[in-house]
């Protein structure tokens, strides 16, 4: 019996990860700093961009869903698979937060299954002029989530602040 405890005690769990937002809201730049350690400049992206991250025990499939409206049509087949869903939003972008309100909570209520995870990011938090974490959860009206497990953590995809305790709780989540 031991043989086989050992066995499945080093199964990795596997899951996968959508990263939706508008565009310019620092989705891939975040993903490059989860895999690098430090910021790297990246491109928009046209479409999806898929990374694999391996950690002890989970290994984390990502997709970094393009913002483009364009892009936005392909949203739904692969949120739906996700068992994770991080969403990032612009602390800056004061002109389109409503724009972003309006799709987090159709991905919320359309997309994605109720009892996943979702881990929502205020990025660009080393900017002057944005948001702070109260407003953002006022004007989102995080609270009205109801059983949803959520989190939002303000980060810098830049500067790497808040990245590391955010994906603390999500990974957490996961082992739960």
């Amino acid at each position: 019996m031991s043989f086989l405890k050992r066995l499945f005690r080093q199964r990795t769990k596997r899951v996968t990860i959508t990263i939706c937002g508008l565009d310019n809201a620092g989705k891939t730049t975040i993903v490059r700093y989860l895999v690098a350690g430090e910021y790297k400049s990246t491109v928009p992206t046209m479409g999806v961009n898929r990374e694999v991250i391996d950690l002890p025990n989970l290994q984390m499939d990502i997709f970094d869903l393009g913002g483009q409206l364009d892009f936005r049509g392909i949203w739904p087949e692969i949120n739906e698979k996700s068992d994770g869903l991080v969403y990032v939003v612009d602390a800056s972008d004061y002109i389109r937060l409503d724009e972003s309100k309006e799709i987090f909570y159709n991905i919320i209520n359309a997309q994605i299954n109720p009892l996943i995870p979702v881990l929502i990011l205020l990025n660009k938090c080393d900017l002057e002029e944005r948001l702070s974490r109260i407003e953002f959860i006022n004007a989102f009206d995080l609270p009205s989530l109801g059983n949803i497990k959520w989190a939002c953590f303000v980060t810098s995809a830049i500067t790497g602040e808040g990245i590391y305790d955010a994906f603390r709780w999500f990974i957490d989540a996961f082992q739960e």
